[in-house]
Order: structure tokens, then sequence, then C-alpha cells
């Protein structure tokens, strides 16, 4: 099993906060770091958290657990 973790911005749709993601993506295969941060990249940049992880998993094929905090609610999205 490959563990990837990497920390993300976006804006929220929500209004003009800046949320900051941690991103933990694991897989039996290897992915390219290229290919995450290219991912990332071509993400909105304005996108809620649950949609990341969603984005995340249908683009890498991988797990992807993105945990965030919002208005002092913490949250944690998996996608298997």
């Amino acid at each position: 099993m490959n563990t990837y973790t990497l920390e993300h911005r976006a804006k929220c749709p929500n209004g003009e906060l800046i949320d900051t993601y941690q991103i933990t993506i694991r897989s039996q295969a290897t992915i390219m770091v290229e290919d995450i941060i290219k991912t990332l990249n071509e993400a909105p940049g304005k996108i809620y958290q649950e949609d990341l992880a969603t984005l995340l998993r249908a683009k890498l094929g991988a797990e992807v657990t993105v945990e965030g905090s919002h208005h002092g609610i913490h949250i944690t999205s998996t996608r298997r």
C-alpha cells in the first residue's frame, strides 16, 4: 500500500474563506506525484471539501481522505 499525504488550500463556495485541507491518498498502485499535483491544479478554485474528495477519488482511482475545519467544525471526508 502506498500512502501520499499533502496539504491543499481552496476557497469555500459559501464565501471568501480559504480552507486548508489535509489530504491522504492510499493506493495499491503507484501514483505519480505529478499526477496528484496536476489533478489538484485542475480542480475548481472554489470547491466544497466533500466534492474535492469525490473528485480526487474519481481522477486518481485511490482511497482518499480529506480533512479540514470550517467555521470551527472538523470534517473528515473519505472516499473508497
